[in-house]
Formats: structure tokens, sequence, C-alpha cells
């Protein structure tokens, strides 16, 4: 395992430039550091605009914070170049409390990382275009600083994500346990839901607004993609708890809509069926949506793709009870299966506004051959789709998954 780099007080030099270099030939070095660290105030601006037009995700740190932090790296640096040594204790506290800011502003890991290497590469072309315009001597020793710069960025960087990742993993376990406690007394009976309210607020839920949850196979999330989830949506819009329970990985959501919420999951796990509940007022509502995803996300599990609770309510609902509906569904499964040109007509009529001129010109159809098929049909199955009996009866049986085989015996 590589050896952690040593860690040095303020006064401690350690000569970090690449082979040796007397002491009078590393002063005009030193005093090309202390020119550009007395400048800093009018060049610290200049490179925050670099980093944050480079790294849009930085819009969500606040720019007088950002400068401050910019200018304690920068400090840092040129006064261990100037005296030949690597970050100090203190640089390197300084520069976790920096990863821990950061983490709670709720930048991503890897924008942290590329401020760090933008704002480096800037501070070098300050330092060479100084040297070039300056001291030939300084210009031409300004090659002794690409270990030591490199070095610097190298620990600082480091140090900052270290204590990033603690604090992300710290905070995102004490959301978590919120997250389950939550998800918890949702299921509870309502009578049983005494602290659901403040564990709401306690994740930053408004109680008495609209809730919406979505639900995906558990087995498909690893942890580092729930954090990963989770950090996404750290900053906003609206408010996202993620977690998984049992089976499924859940999210309720608040002011996110649901699209930009299943875009996130698809970009993350493609091809993972999902289910979207209602939007629901209340916590009565946040349970009842909870219900909602977990059915659609049933019949996406077996039709595949993503199944909004809204649009397929019926099948969703009927998917937990199909068992008990197969006598009553049989015989349409069978003709359906026999015949699919006749279940196709009976699809493309119902989703064409019961008109068998619509239908029959998106099946490139004669509308008498259509109508034919939806007479041979009710005459296989007894279901008139003309009617609301005949044509749900149809629709629910063409609509719910196949039972799975019986394997007894």
């Amino acid at each position: 395992m590589a050896k952690p780099p040593a860690l040095h007080s303020e006064t401690e030099p350690v000569d970090r430039s690449d082979g040796p270099v007397e002491s009078a030939d590393w002063q005009p070095i030193a005093e090309l550091c202390a020119a550009v660290a007395a400048d800093l105030p009018g060049l610290v601006p200049g490179i925050a605009d670099v980093i944050r037009r480079e790294v849009p995700e930085y819009a969500v740190v606040p720019r007088v914070a950002h400068e401050i932090g910019i200018a304690e790296q920068y400090r840092g640096l040129l006064t261990g170049l100037a005296s030949r040594r690597g970050p100090s204790r203190e640089e390197h506290e300084r520069a976790k409390a920096l990863g821990q800011r950061r983490a709670g502003e709720g930048l991503p890991a890897q924008a942290l990382i590329s401020a760090y290497h933008v704002g480096y590469r800037e501070m070098w072309n300050v330092l060479l275009s100084r040297a070039n315009d300056g001291d030939a001597r300084s210009s031409g020793r300004l090659v002794c600083l690409v270990g030591p710069v490199w070095s610097w960025v190298q620990e600082a960087s480091s140090a900052a994500v270290q204590a990033f990742g603690d604090a992300v993993r710290a905070e995102d376990a004490a959301q978590l346990g919120l997250a389950y406690r939550f998800l918890n007394a949702l299921y509870a009976p309502p009578s049983a839901r005494g602290e659901v309210a403040h564990l709401a607020r306690a994740l930053a839920f408004d109680p008495t607004g609209e809730f919406q949850a979505v639900c995906a196979p558990a087995s498909a999330w690893t942890d580092d993609q729930l954090i990963a989830m989770r950090r996404r949506f750290a900053g906003g819009p609206g408010v996202v708890r993620c977690v998984g329970h049992g089976s499924s990985m859940t999210v309720m959501t608040q002011g996110l809509s649901a699209g930009a919420l299943v875009a996130a999951m698809a970009e993350a796990n493609p091809g993972t069926p999902v289910g979207i509940g209602l939007r629901r007022p209340g916590t009565d509502g946040a349970a009842a949506s909870l219900v909602d995803a977990e059915e659609a996300l049933d019949l996406a599990g077996e039709l595949g793709g993503t199944v909004a609770f809204e649009h397929q309510w019926m099948l969703a609902t009927l998917v937990p009870r199909g068992g008990r509906l197969i006598p009553l569904l049989k015989r349409g499964r069978e003709v359906a299966a026999d015949h699919p040109d006749l279940a196709s007509a009976v699809h493309t009529f119902a989703d064409n506004g019961f008109s068998l001129t619509a239908a029959s010109r998106v099946m490139h159809l004669h509308a008498n051959t259509v109508k034919y098929r939806l007479d041979r049909w009710q005459q296989l199955t007894g279901w008139d789709v003309h009617t609301w009996e005949g044509l749900s009866s149809s629709k629910v049986a063409l609509g719910l998954p196949a039972p799975p085989a019986d394997t007894s015996g």
C-alpha cells in the first residue's frame, strides 16, 4: 500500500524541488510566489469565473464562499512553494474543512476534484506568465515547480475528497435512518402513524403537501447507486428521499416531477422496471402513493418499462389479485392466444375512440374486416366490446400478465 504523504508544520522546510537547488538560486522563485500572493485579491475573482464556467455544478456554492476557499488554497500553495515545502498539517485540515463544506452544499465529488485541477491549472498559468515577464532567472527555474505544484494538487485535493466522502456518508446515514422510519410509519395502519408528520419534517417534507412515490426493484440498485441518486437531488429542486426497503428501491418525492426522477433513474440504471404512484396530498396520501407505486411496479415487472398508476390503475390494481380472476378471464385469454388477430382488433378499437374507421386505418384493414374480427371475438368469448362489461372484461383479460406456471406434482 502506498505510504501517505508526510505532514509538515508551517515552519518545517521540505525540499520539493526537482533536484538540488541552492537557496540563492531559489530566491527568484520565492520572490515570484510572494508577488503573486500579494496580488491574490485581484486574481481570485477571475479564477473563480473560470472554475464556475468549466465546472457548472459550482453554481450551488455561494460566490463569496467560493472565493474565500480559493484564496485560502492559493495562500498555502504560494507560501509552501516559496519555502519549498508541501502542505502543512494546518493546510491539510483546511482542505478537509473545505471538503466538508462542499459536501454540505450538495456539490458532487467529481465537481470538487475538477475544480481543484482547474484552479491549480489557472494558478500555474499565472506563475508562468509572471515568470516569463519578469526575471529570467525565475523563468528558467520555473520548471522546478512542476513537481511541487502537482504534489500540492494531489495532497490538497485528496484531503478534501476524503473529508467530502466522510461527510457525505455521515449525512447519508442520518438521512437513511430517518427515511426508513418514515417509510415504516407509512406502512403502518393510519391509527399507528403518530410520528409520521414529525419524520416528514425532519426529512424536509411538508406533511400537508403533495407526495409522490416511485419504486424500482431493490436488487437492481447497489448502495453506491443509491447514494449517488440521493446526492443528485440533494440541492433541489424539490425534496427527494431514496431508500432500499424490502424488495423495492423506494423514492418519495415532493416538488419534483416524476418525469425528471424517472429520467435520472433510467440514466443511472437503464432498463430497470419502474412503478410511479399518484401524486397525493398529506402523509395519508404518501402512504397511498406508496401502494400505487408498488402495484405499478408489479405490473412493470411483467410488462417491462415504466408503468404509471395514473394510466394503468386498473391493471396495476388487479395484478396482485390476478389469481382470483383466472376463472372469469380464462376463456378470453385462451381465445387471444389462439387468435391474436382478434385480440389486436379489440386493443386497436378501444385505443382509437371506439371507431371502426380509425381502427381500420391504424391496422391497414378494411373497416368491415375489423368489424368481423370484433364480432368473432364476441362469438368466442361472449364479450361485446361495445358495452362496458364486455370491453372491461376484454381489456383486463388481454392486459393482465400470464399467471405463473403450476409446477406442483
